[in-house]
């Protein structure tokens, strides 16, 4: 053939090769398509909106005329990404919007700090598509992009193993589709740490090959990068246990290395001191919440059930639907479903398996140890129960089931590397794997045989898994059977096929595509409220009316709030009213969604009230009512202070319990009286009408007030203390003193005067 021919044959391959990669990239992005075809076809959006409309008032009473018994919803049990992730989404972006840093969400916990909020993605560069786009269009792409990047991703780095293109494509759905990334897709949070976790990977591999100072410089930058992707993408927990796994991967492979050890550690501690130094904006203030809430001492929190996996739902990676599901109505398992479906393909499964009872090469073993330590800790070991018997501080606090994304990706990278090993013909197939599944999936037929009407769920969820079990089977045998014919590629394809069939079926039941119409509509009550002079809050005693947060959306700010970080005295506060008693002992009784379904507390003026929302009349003196949406009564509460007010009986106290007993002593009257921690020297000094405290600039960024007092006084603002406030008296530094337990206040000159209060 010759030198130019032989050259001109390596070509041709080396063409159809890409051409492949490309067929099989072509592919996946096709898959992806077909799972969002809802959204690129119908207008729907991947947002659970269906139960803010159909869950809660006033949305149900605005659609009570079509839907008098609420509009239908799909799912339930995730309700969080409308309580949570989007309304945080919105606050930061109107703030980076209104040129500020996002740093103080005042819509809930009457004033929280939000740059500490990580689930708040206030750095992430994703958030680019809200400045291009609208809202809920920009939040669609969020959701999107999670498989399609995830995907890609993992592909470029299975690739980059020397796995066959086929391998790549089934790892690619496999992870993309998989129980975590499905569970927790619309939160648009998780999985998008857990997606550049691959990218990060491979930057480890290129770095420590890197051979030029440009190369090394190029994929420093690239590891820098997603690694900071992760922590700003909104999950710190989540975040630490990829991070975990990327740095193990980085001394794995080092500990590899024949040679050039030193300048593969050089580089990686370079780009880890970067990361850690960009990322400090993000982490630094979040670690200053930890210890400003109630997080960092919770108690006995993992002595609840489903806290680990149980035992039990090791069955859900065989059969995701096992114990039933939320969106039809029949889950009978441990709460909470989320939190314990790792399904990743029962063909994927398989594949991995395949590896376990095969020949493992030094990157199986990797894996294989990841696999079996995320598992020691996520299941009830007792290695896992150890850190919550000995209080490790922040550690302990940690939920073990979210070690679910590495479970998953090591389950995963297990699989694609198995079914390389299978289209290679480098394994055969692994009879003992198939005889696991098999034995186990007769054993759970045996089980739900002979069950009660809980097991009939598990009956007809186990009929798919065994289907695509016994297919599988089959076309696994085929290439064996037909030896003469090249059907191996074929064959991979539809496997391929089968399990893109298999987790597109078990995404769409559990993911709610809704209408646009539905994502945080107006309603009157919430027009209404929204044009009213600022600032005031809003309290609601149902908790089926404006749940925590939602009103953030619109810019409403209530006493409410739902969060996993919550200031500990505004807890402790909230906890003492609700009890009508100055009991400040933990637990709260709140898990971690802060409520106050009462008017009656004499403290409640303190906290800037103006409407009260309510399901049922109300007789109050201090209350009128307002305006009514079909079942949603609004009224006005007139005791309520303003949000900065004079008084004029300032008593200190030494410690938050006899804050506490000030506050609920009978003499203490929240118009003229305040509670501080600290020495302020001020007299008692008479009431005066002509005392006038203006606030001329309330926003997230601060407060800017003018007085005019005929002696000095202490001022009192309804805004949640932090260590993050400072005050300045015309232009002069002052001191801010802690007031009335969760609130803040200072001693104003007399005269005419400027008060700024900023973050």
């Amino acid at each position: 053939m010759g030198f130019f021919g032989g050259r001109r044959v390596a070509s041709e391959h080396h063409m159809k090769k890409n051409i492949f990669v490309l067929f099989c990239l072509s592919v996946f992005v096709a898959i992806v398509g077909i799972f969002f075809y809802p959204t690129l076809f119908g207008g729907k959006l991947p947002v659970p909106s269906d139960s803010l409309v159909g869950l809660y008032h006033p949305w149900r009473d605005m659609y009570a005329k079509d839907y008098p018994r609420g509009i239908p919803f799909k799912n339930f049990l995730i309700t969080d990404p409308i309580r949570q992730q989007i309304p945080w989404r919105k606050i930061a972006i109107d703030q980076w919007k209104q040129g500020q840093i996002p740093k103080w969400n005042p819509y809930t916990f009457s004033g929280t700090p939000l740059t500490a909020n990580v689930q708040a993605a206030v750095f992430y560069p994703f958030n680019i598509l809200f400045f291009i786009f609208e809202f809920p269009v920009a939040w669609t792409m969020l959701i999107i992009l999670q498989p399609l990047l995830a995907g890609i991703l993992l592909f470029a780095y299975i690739r980059r193993l020397k796995l066959d293109p086929m391998a790549c494509l089934l790892g690619a759905v496999a992870w993309s589709f998989s129980g975590f990334s499905i569970a927790w897709f619309t939160w648009g949070t998780m999985v998008h740490i857990a997606m550049w976790l691959p990218l990060v990977l491979l930057s480890i591999d290129k770095l420590i090959e890197a051979q030029k100072f440009r190369q090394s410089i190029t994929w420093l930058l690239v590891f820098v990068f997603g690694l900071s992707m992760q922590v700003f993408a909104g999950h710190m927990q989540v975040a630490l246990y990829v991070i975990g796994v990327a740095l193990a991967y980085a001394g794995y492979r080092i500990w590899q290395l024949q040679s050039r050890r030193g300048k593969a550690i050089f580089w990686l501690l370079v780009g880890i001191g970067a990361f850690v130094l960009i990322t400090s904006i993000q982490w630094l203030p979040m670690m200053k919440l930890v210890f400003e809430s109630g997080r960092i001492a919770e108690g006995e929190s993992w002595l609840r059930e489903g806290w680990f996996i149980p035992w039990q739902h090791l069955a859900q990676f065989l059969t995701p639907d096992f114990f039933g599901n939320p969106t039809t109505l029949n889950y009978w398992g441990t709460w909470n479903y989320g939190e314990l479906v790792g399904y990743i393909g029962v063909l994927p499964l398989l594949f991995g398996l395949f590896v376990l009872f095969g020949k493992r090469s030094k990157d199986t073993v990797f894996w294989v140890a990841v696999l079996i330590a995320a598992l020691l800790f996520a299941l009830p070991t007792p290695l896992a129960r150890f850190p919550y018997q000995m209080r490790f501080p922040l550690l302990s606090s940690l939920q073990p089931t979210r070690l679910m994304v590495v479970i998953d990706f090591s389950l995963v990278m297990l699989a694609a590397i198995g079914f390389d090993g299978w289209l290679r013909k480098k394994e055969g197939i692994r009879w003992s794997a198939i005889l696991v599944v098999g034995i186990t999936l007769v054993v759970l037929w045996l089980v739900v045989l002979g069950g009660g009407e809980n097991f009939q769920v598990s009956k007809r969820n186990l009929i798919l898994p065994t289907g695509v079990f016994i297919a599988a089977s089959f076309l696994l045998l085929v290439p064996n059977l037909l030896k003469k014919f090249k059907v191996i590629y074929p064959v991979g394809m539809l496997l391929v096929g089968i399990t893109a069939f298999d987790l597109l079926r078990f995404g769409w039941k559990f993911t709610p595509f809704t209408p646009r119409e539905y994502f945080f509509p107006e309603t009157q009550i919430i027009s209404f409220l929204k044009q009213q002079e600022k600032p005031f809050r809003v309290m609601s005693l149902d908790k089926r009316i404006l749940p925590p947060n939602v009103s953030a959306y619109y810019g409403i700010e209530t006493i409410e709030g739902y969060d996993p970080l919550i200031l500990a005295r505004y807890e402790e506060l909230m906890a003492a009213i609700a009890r009508g008693k100055p009991d400040i002992t933990p637990p709260y009784g709140f898990n971690r969604i802060v409520t106050l379904e009462t008017v009656d507390s004499p403290l409640l003026p303190i906290f800037n009230v103006r409407y009260v929302l309510t399901l049922a009349d109300i007789e109050r003196p201090f209350l009128k009512k307002i305006l009514q949406e079909g079942e949603t009564r609004v009224y006005e509460y007139t005791q309520g202070l303003p949000r900065a007010y004079f008084v004029s009986d300032v008593r200190p106290a030494n410690n938050k319990q006899s804050v506490i007993n000030g506050l609920f002593d009978p003499l203490f009257y929240p118009k003229t009286t305040a509670i501080i921690e600290g020495i302020v020297n001020v007299a008692d000094s008479k009431d005066a009408i002509e005392d006038i405290a203006t606030i001329i600039s309330y926003s997230p960024e601060g407060i800017t007030i003018e007085t005019n007092t005929s002696e000095e006084k202490f001022l009192v603002v309804s805004e949640s203390y932090s260590l993050s406030w400072r005050v300045v008296v015309d232009g002069t530094p002052g001191a801010l003193v802690r007031t009335n337990y969760n609130f803040f206040g200072t001693l104003v000159p007399t005269g005419t005067h400027r008060i700024e209060f900023s973050l």
